[in-house]
C-alpha cells in the first residue's frame, strides 16, 4: 500500500477471463482508423485474446460477458479490430485488439449487398473487416443455405452488440414456391435481363434446396423473393428454379447458432477478500512501479485480492468479466 491506497497489479479481467498469455500475436494489429464508439456487453469465446499494438498478449476472454466499446474496424491488411473494455465505473479498463471476427456485432438495418436487390437483413451477425472511403466493410461467411461469403459496406451507426429481432416475413399474395436444386443461381436486376448477372448464388452441400417465393413470371424468367440473414429480390432463370405446385411449401432450415456457456470460476476455501476502489487504479503486469500500466480498475469496482506481497495487490473483478 503506497500512501494510504493500495496499487493492484496484476489484475484478471473477467466477465470474459483476461488470463495473462506469453508469446506474440501472429497478426499484425491495425494502424489508426476511424473510430466507431458503440458500446454495449459482448459474450466473447474463451480462447479470444486481447492484444497491444505491438501485438502482444494482454489478456483472455473466458467466455462470460463483458462490457466493451468498438473504436475502430481492422486497417488494410490487418484482421484486428480495437476495443476497449469497462464501462467507466466499476469494471476494469484495457484498450487493446482482438480478431474481428471474435467480436459479435450485428446490423439494425437493412444493408446492401447488391443495392436493391441482395442485402445483410436485420440482426444478421457480420464481420467488421475494414474500412472503405469512410465506412466499415462488413463481410459474412454463410454455410447454409448458400455456401459463399457476402461483401458490403455501411456506417458505424448501422452496427450494434446486441442483435435486434428481425421483422416478420410475410410471402406475396397468391406467391408460388419455387426450389433452388442446382448448384448455382445467377441473379438479375430487371426483366428482360440487361447485362451481366448481378450476383451468382451458390447452394450449400448441405441442403437439398433453397425456398424461393415469387408471384411473377415472365419470358423464361422468375421474380423470386428470400429473407435470411442475406436476403433477395431479383430475377432469376425459370430453368434453374423447380417450382412446387401451388399451395405447397416446405419449412426453412433451423439457424445453426448457438451461444456457448461461460465457463465457472473455481474460487479457493475460504473465498478471497472484497474491497472496492475508490478511485481509477493502474493495474500492471507486475508488482513494480515503473512497469507501464496494462488499464485500469476503475472507481467503485468491486475486487477479489488473491493475494498481497509488500505493498501489492494481485487481484480479480468480482463480476469476473476479464483476465490480465
Amino acid at each position: 500500500m503506497r500512501h494510504g491506497s493500495p496499487i493492484f497489479g496484476r489484475a484478471l479481467l473477467c466477465a470474459a477471463l483476461l488470463a495473462t498469455l506469453s508469446g506474440r500475436s501472429q497478426a499484425e494489429p491495425p494502424r489508426a482508423t476511424a473510430r466507431c464508439g458503440q458500446r454495449g456487453h459482448v459474450t466473447f469465446d474463451a480462447t479470444t485474446t486481447l492484444v497491444d499494438a505491438d501485438g502482444h498478449p494482454l489478456a483472455r476472454f473466458s467466455g462470460g460477458e463483458s462490457a466493451v466499446t468498438f473504436v475502430a474496424p481492422p486497417a488494410e491488411g490487418s484482421e484486428l479490430a480495437k476495443i476497449e473494455t469497462g464501462t467507466g465505473r466499476g469494471s476494469f479498463r484495457l484498450s487493446g485488439f482482438v480478431k474481428a471476427s471474435e467480436l459479435r456485432i450485428y446490423t439494425t438495418s437493412n444493408v446492401p449487398i447488391v443495392s436493391g436487390h441482395v442485402w445483410f437483413g436485420v440482426g444478421t451477425r457480420v464481420v467488421v473487416a475494414g474500412r472503405s472511403e469512410g465506412k466499415v466493410r462488413l463481410e459474412k461467411q454463410l454455410t447454409t443455405p448458400f455456401n459463399q461469403r457476402f461483401s458490403a459496406t455501411a456506417d458505424c451507426a448501422a452496427l450494434s452488440f446486441a442483435p435486434p429481432t428481425p421483422p416478420p416475413f410475410s410471402p406475396p399474395g397468391a406467391a408460388r414456391v419455387f426450389l433452388m436444386k442446382g448448384d448455382a443461381l445467377e441473379l438479375f436486376g430487371s426483366m428482360p435481363p440487361t447485362g451481366a448477372a448481378l450476383l451468382t448464388l451458390q447452394r450449400s452441400p448441405q441442403v437439398d434446396g433453397v425456398r424461393f417465393y415469387s408471384s411473377e413470371q415472365r419470358g423464361g424468367f422468375v421474380h423470386v423473393q428470400f429473407q435470411g440473414e442475406v436476403s433477395v429480390d431479383a430475377w432469376a432463370r425459370a430453368e434453374q428454379l423447380t417450382p412446387l405446385p401451388r399451395g405447397e411449401t416446405i419449412d426453412p432450415p433451423q439457424s445453426s447458432f448457438t451461444f456457448s456457456s461461460p465457463p465457472q470460476l473455481q474460487l479457493p476455501t475460504p473465498p478471497p477478500r472484497t474491497v472496492k476502489s475508490h478511485r481509477d487504479l493502474p493495474l500492471r503486469s507486475a508488482p513494480k512501479d515503473g512497469e507501464p500500466p496494462l488499464g485500469v480498475v476503475e472507481q467503485d469496482t468491486d475486487v477479489l485480492v488473491m493475494e498481497t506481497s509488500a505493498g501489492w495487490a494481485k487481484v480479480l473483478p468480482k463480476s469476473l468479466h476479464v483476465l490480465p
